[in-house]
């Protein structure tokens, strides 16, 4: 990682985790980082098996690359992007069209009487459509309400045409078979965006059930039918249960955080708390009604808890890094008499300044200004104060070389990269040093950065590749003879991916994406070939 010697705070400490390790020195900043942006977004398109997924990320790009300046690089930038916006757009343009054609199939359907093979038809136009790459949510909407309501449509009528043959006398045995495949269908054709829903229609198939009425004859269905409903709230209860714990979990771990959090390590604490409610609550999945709400008002209390024990230790860190300021410009003023003796009450006070933790964002860049400006009124005044910064910044590449010793061994990779990114954020804020000398510590500085940031990105390749494999394992599935032993399996595998490992960020949609189209085809192979087994 190159950190850039004229940003400011802030930047180094955002360019610390979204750069790559040899960030440019010359040339135009911005232009650097959208050149370095595309070669990761020409990557993340060429391995992307569905590149229309990209669409709003290269639209977002093409705007970025428009607003820059006019120059030679930005109009290669902007060829490259209308390329690959171009065959984005023609594939998202396929898509909604075949989804279009499914949906008017599924609308001419929704009118058959042909109760057995249309709802064979529907099915398997339910299960083209999934399968179907993306096309835009706005574009799409009208046609996806169109295709559910017709697949709803359908089936109110086919029960309706049940009722009236039950109620005209005719043998209800169909009936009770029908609601025993429906009911079973729920659960082979689960995922876990579907289950408060389908927990509703098994609820609507339950009634029908009763409607019907018990037959003395036929107790094979009415336990088939009760072992479907069993099977279906076991597993439904199972998931509500697991996402319980992981929220649980994350309400342990901020609570954890609340009150165990001190000094500069709230930087991290912050980061990782805004991690979790932008991201990994939501993730953890949906709960019942009644566990929903209680569980969202624990989460309100303890991000309320956090919050407000965050501004108070920003509060009393911004108090403590105004009294350093002070005593800094007092040093100023009245230097000791012993040139010695002011340079190391300076790096004391700068010392001190490093250890407060981090103040509200609102305040940051006015303080760390005022800082800097006091520091450089004690050199001016001292006129020398060569050593000072030095030895403090020569004490932090030695830290950040031992650091990068230990990572992966001793220190976690992810604990190495914050103690980094907080050392990093110290090095900028170190006083002054003359131009030649700081000039050397500078390159050692880079050279001790690059050194563990390409160890950092070489244990997430290791990952991607754990990752890469995992997907080659979930495709094979595709050709194993047995589609229900091959289900089992990609579900080993799901579980394996959870504990893979983080990967570059840049990687992560790309194989999230061939992985879950992989094991999507598997689960659908299975469901087909229980549906042949018993039955549309």
């Amino acid at each position: 990682m190159k950190p850039q010697k004229t940003r400011q705070h802030r930047e180094q400490r955002d360019a610390a985790e979204d750069m790559p390790p040899h960030s440019p020195q010359r040339g135009d900043p911005s232009a650097d980082v959208v050149s370095y942006a595309m070669d990761a977004l020409a990557v993340a398109y060429d391995a992307a098996p569905d590149k229309a997924t990209l669409l709003p990320r290269l639209t977002a790009a093409a705007a970025r690359v428009a607003a820059l300046k006019k120059s030679e690089d930005a109009d290669r930038q902007l060829t490259r992007l209308n390329h690959m916006l171009g065959e984005a757009r023609r594939l998202a343009a396929e898509h909604l069209e075949v989804k279009k054609q499914l949906s008017f199939q599924a609308v001419a359907l929704a009118q058959s009487t042909d109760w057995k093979n249309t709802r064979s038809a529907l099915d398997r136009l339910v299960h083209e459509w999934r399968l179907t790459g993306w096309s835009s949510e706005e574009a799409t909407a009208p046609y996806r309400k169109a295709f559910n309501d017709a697949v709803a449509a359908f089936t109110r009528r086919q029960e309706q045409w049940f009722d009236e043959q039950r109620l005209q006398g005719a043998p209800a045995h169909a009936y009770r078979e029908y609601l025993c495949t429906r009911a079973e269908q729920l659960l082979n054709d689960m995922d876990d965006s579907m289950w408060v829903a389908a927990g509703e229609r098994l609820k609507q198939l339950a009634h029908l059930w009763k409607k019907v009425g018990t037959s003395g004859d036929e107790p094979a269905l009415a336990a088939r039918f009760a072992a479907a409903q069993r099977a279906f709230e076991e597993r439904r209860d199972a998931w509500y249960d697991a996402n319980y714990a992981r929220k649980e979990e994350l309400l342990h771990r901020i609570e954890t955080l609340t009150d165990t959090t001190n000094g500069i390590a709230w930087e991290a604490a912050r980061r990782e708390v805004a991690n979790i409610e932008e991201h990994d609550w939501r993730e953890a999945g949906p709960l019942p009604h009644d566990q929903h709400e209680v569980m969202e008002r624990e989460f309100s209390r303890v991000l309320a808890a956090f919050h407000l024990r965050q501004t108070e230790a920003e509060r009393k860190a911004l108090n403590q890094k105004e009294k350093i300021i002070a005593r800094i410009r007092l040093l100023a003023e009245h230097p000791l008499p012993n040139w010695k003796a002011t340079r190391a009450v300076l790096l004391e006070l700068q010392q001190l300044y490093a250890d407060v933790g981090p103040v509200a964002a609102a305040s940051e860049d006015d303080l760390l200004r005022s800082y800097r400006a006091a520091c450089q009124a004690v050199v001016t005044r001292l006129g020398t104060l060569r050593g000072n910064s030095m030895e403090q910044r020569a004490d932090i590449i030695r830290r950040i070389r031992e650091i990068a010793d230990k990572a992966g061994k001793d220190v976690s990779w992810r604990d190495a990269r914050d103690k980094v990114l907080m050392l990093q954020k110290q090095y900028m804020s170190a006083g002054p040093v003359s131009h030649a000398e700081g000039e050397a510590l500078w390159q050692e500085y880079r050279t001790a950065c690059d050194h563990f940031f390409e160890g950092y990105r070489a244990w997430t390749a290791e990952n991607v590749g754990r990752r890469e494999q995992l997907c080659i394992d979930a495709e094979a599935l595709l050709d194993m003879h047995d589609p229900f032993e091959a289900k089992e399996k990609a579900k080993q595998l799901q579980q394996q991916w959870k504990f893979s490992g983080p990967v570059p960020s840049e990687e992560e949609e790309v194989l999230w994406s061939r992985f879950s189209d992989a094991v999507d085809k598997v689960f659908e192979r299975a469901r087909a070939a229980w549906e042949d087994i018993h039955g549309a």
